[in-house]
């Protein structure tokens, strides 16, 4: 460990990396119960979105998804899509997604589709 200055700082490099785990483990050891529930719910958010992308990423029906978000507290993942015969479609196979997702470990207990709103432009990300 390197000295510390007349500031309180300490004089030595750490990674953004380091500092990243280190943060998330002072809030997460300083949380309830219930809060830390929340937290484990919500970093689920990044395996989620990561099992969607191997299962639609580069599908016909993927091409058509303007938009995701997973929803911690209720387990759910909404789907937005750009128009309501995608939204229909991917509807009825909602249960086949979820089932390869959970085969790539990102289990999810609901997926809702919905039409993306009028007038929405789709991101950079295509």
């Amino acid at each position: 460990m390197g000295k510390v200055t007349k500031k309180g700082r300490l004089k030595a490099t750490a990674g953004l990396g380091e500092f990243i785990n280190s943060e998330k483990m002072r809030l997460f050891d300083g949380a309830t119960p219930e809060r830390q529930a929340q937290f484990r719910r919500a970093e689920r958010r990044h395996v989620i979105f990561q099992a969607w992308n191997k299962v639609c990423a580069g599908t016909r029906e993927g091409k058509h998804v303007t938009g995701l978000h997973y929803v911690a507290e209720r387990d759910e993942l909404i789907v937005y899509t750009d128009g309501a015969s995608w939204t229909q479609e991917l509807t009825m196979m909602r249960e086949i997604i979820r089932a390869r997702m959970d085969a790539c470990g990102g289990a999810v207990g609901n997926i809702v589709v919905k039409t993306t709103r009028p007038g929405f432009a789709k991101g950079p990300r295509e």
